[in-house]
Parts: C-alpha cells; sequence; structure tokens
C-alpha cells in the first residue's frame, strides 16, 4: 500500500469551501462524490445516517427538490491535521426556503449546523476526501421555524 501524503490545513479548508459552494448552487450529485469516501462514508444527519456514495445521492436528489435559495455561511471552522486524517469541527449558517404543498408561499427557514467530519487522503485519487460528516445539532436562528 502506498505511504499517503498527510493532509494540509488549506487543502482542507479547501473541501469544506468547494462542499458548501456545490450545495449552494445545486451542483449535479456526481459532483460531490469526488468529495466523499466510498464504502466508508458516514453522514449522521438530523432526519437519518447515509452509508456509501449511493445512499448520500438517494439523499441528495430528495434535498434539491425540497430546499431552494439556499446560503451556507461558515461561523467557525477548526481543522486539525494529524499524519492519517484531518478532524474537522465547525459551525454553518444554512439558510434556504421550501414550499410544501398546498401553502400558498414559501418558508424561510434559517439554522446554525454544528458539525464534525472526519476527511482522509484518497488512496485512489490522493485527494481530501470526507469519511465520516455528523451533525451534532441543527438550531433554528429566532424566529425561524423548525425542520
Amino acid at each position: 500500500m502506498k505511504t499517503l501524503t498527510p493532509l494540509t490545513e488549506s487543502e482542507v479548508k479547501q473541501l469544506v469551501d468547494d462542499w458548501y459552494l456545490k450545495l449552494d448552487v445545486h451542483a449535479p450529485g456526481e459532483e460531490f462524490l469526488s468529495m466523499l469516501a466510498n464504502e466508508t462514508l458516514e453522514m449522521q444527519l438530523p432526519e437519518t445516517t447515509l452509508h456509501g456514495q449511493d445512499e448520500f445521492k438517494t439523499w441528495y436528489d430528495r434535498v434539491i427538490h425540497t430546499f431552494f435559495d439556499e446560503v451556507h455561511t461558515m461561523q467557525s471552522l477548526d481543522i486539525k491535521t494529524t499524519s492519517e486524517r484531518a478532524d474537522v469541527q465547525l459551525v454553518v449558517r444554512w439558510e434556504a426556503s421550501r414550499w410544501q404543498a398546498p401553502a400558498p408561499k414559501s418558508q424561510r427557514l434559517a439554522f446554525d449546523a454544528a458539525q464534525r467530519w472526519v476527511v482522509k487522503r484518497s488512496q485512489l485519487t490522493q485527494k481530501p476526501v470526507i469519511e465520516t460528516y455528523i451533525v451534532d445539532s441543527l438550531t433554528p436562528l429566532e424566529g425561524f421555524p423548525s425542520l
């Protein structure tokens, strides 16, 4: 097995930035796959836990058909790297709109999402990939509804 170069803080930060940009523009699901570990991926979300890229694709397709006008704004980001991985703790403000039939208008949502990620370097591509993605809390901002 090839020895992998340790991750740098800057390349992990770039992964985080790219991730949220793609979410905001509803990039095609395939564009996320190179950012995610394949067989070992685990995503603990408020509504479900996903394993692997296929479950991510199904979840993502549902999300982009539920929420629109999304904006993710980083509130805090802490990256700690070791020789094997990067541990990421972040809080991102997520704002989105949703329309639930038969409501006459859409509804604006706003949350602070505290998350923990484990990022590793892909054996295949040598690029950083998210292996573990945990949403620890999803706190609605004052005056906004919950999910």
